[in-house]
């Protein structure tokens, strides 16, 4: 070896171990991000119809992702309705291992295991990250005799099948427990409450309006278009003081004399077994949703509250919410499992 080769070995050498080192210390995610990007179309999974907030919620997401080229595979979301979004989840367990299938969540990700619905919980998924929180509003036909929550609930107290009903995409989902919330506040014996089931909170109100239920409760989004040209009355939202726009004349629950108040959520799912970076990868691109002008404008639009969290505070807000929804379902007497 000459002298000339062993000079530039010598003088190269600093600069490996430098550039070793930076990349030893870089996040993990930013070494598995440029590692891993969708290689064909990504099923989107939603545990709804079409028509309801978790569907739009998707489909918004789905159009800014399109429009930003994020990954130059095209989203497409797929509704498997049933088994409290549970089918959906188990879709994207077979179909996502690969980083290809991703879906929706919320509270019957957590209820689900607690009421027996199905067996997929938080913990056996990926969390990809937290989304936003939304209230609960409870809308009735505008020829209702219901003028308020508290009108239903006197009716309640006296009868606990006095009133139907109707919420989507299942029991144990967030406009489920708002309302076990809210009437369990206004001493309504929920248990035997008649709750009538939809495939999603669209078709819930669609059932208001046909007068096949006496009221629905569904997140707000749902309900704008409606309470705006005057076929659906709101009588009560969950949040804790008045909401403005086509909400702003809706009593609080608190504004009734019902000492309430209930906030549901939505989250973004992966596999089980889903890849450092493939994590990583979602993550980055569930973030640049989030910055962008679109989804800002749809947090106003749908009277959304922004709660976007990754990693352990992720994990931690849903070990959180799992504890208050075991003890709300303790309470009203519909766990079926213990922790």
């Amino acid at each position: 070896m000459s002298a000339r080769t062993v000079g530039i070995r010598a003088r190269v050498a600093p600069y490996v171990l430098i550039f070793a080192f930076l990349l030893a210390c870089a996040p993990v995610g930013a070494r598995a991000q440029s590692s891993w990007k969708p290689s064909r179309p990504v099923a989107f999974v939603v545990g709804a119809t079409p028509g309801g907030s978790l569907d739009l919620t998707a489909r918004l997401m789905q159009r800014v992702w399109d429009q930003q080229k994020t990954s130059g595979q095209p989203v497409i979301v797929i509704n498997k309705p049933g088994a409290g979004q549970g089918l959906a989840w188990a879709y994207m367990q077979d179909k996502g291992a690969d980083g290809h299938a991703i879906a929706l969540g919320g509270p019957n990700l957590i209820s689900n295991e607690i009421t027996g619905v199905h067996p997929i919980g938080y913990t056996d998924v990926t969390t990809i990250a937290m989304l936003l929180d939304d209230y609960i509003a409870f809308v009735v036909r505008p020829d209702s005799r219901l003028a308020s929550v508290r009108d239903a609930v006197e009716r309640l107290r006296r009868d606990p099948g006095a009133l139907t009903i109707g919420c989507g995409p299942a029991l144990g989902g967030g406009a489920h427990i708002g309302a076990l919330v809210a009437l369990r506040a206004g001493g309504v014996r929920v248990q035997d409450v008649r709750f009538v089931v939809y495939k999603s909170a669209g078709e819930a109100a669609t059932a208001v309006l046909a007068g096949e239920i006496d009221l629905a409760v569904g997140t707000v989004a749902n309900y704008p278009p409606l309470l705006s040209a005057g076929r659906l009355r709101a009588i009560g939202v969950t949040s804790p003081q008045r909401l403005n726009g086509v909400m702003a004349q809706v009593p609080t629950l608190r504004d009734q004399g019902i000492d309430a108040v209930f906030t549901t959520w939505r989250n973004i799912l992966g596999p089980r077994n889903m890849s450092p970076a493939q994590l990583a990868y979602w993550q980055d691109a569930v973030t640049q949703v989030m910055k962008s002008d679109e989804w800002r404008r749809d947090l106003e639009r749908n009277f959304w509250t922004d709660n976007f969290l990754t990693g352990e505070r992720a994990r931690k807000y849903l070990a959180q919410q799992s504890a208050l929804y075991r003890k709300i379902f303790q309470e009203v007497g519909l766990a079926k499992s213990t922790p």
